[in-house]
């Protein structure tokens, strides 16, 4: 059941707001700076959607000669 069927999260979006969690518990304990913290979510986020991007197929070309 969907609380909120209008913001249409799916599994990965959860997976991201639970790093995002990780790093904002990580500031709290290690007494980061905001900075820090803000670099650490960027990085996270830049990863995420890395991930999502679809390779492409000329990049590996080279290998298969």
């Amino acid at each position: 059941m969907m609380m909120y069927p209008y913001l249409n999260l799916g599994p990965r979006d959860g997976v991201l707001m639970i790093a995002a969690a990780i790093m904002l518990v990580l500031t709290v304990v290690f007494n980061w700076s905001v900075w820090e913290l803000l670099f650490a979510i960027v990085a996270v986020v830049i990863a995420f959607l890395a991930g999502s991007m679809k390779p492409a197929k000329n990049v590996l070309t080279f290998l298969k000669r």
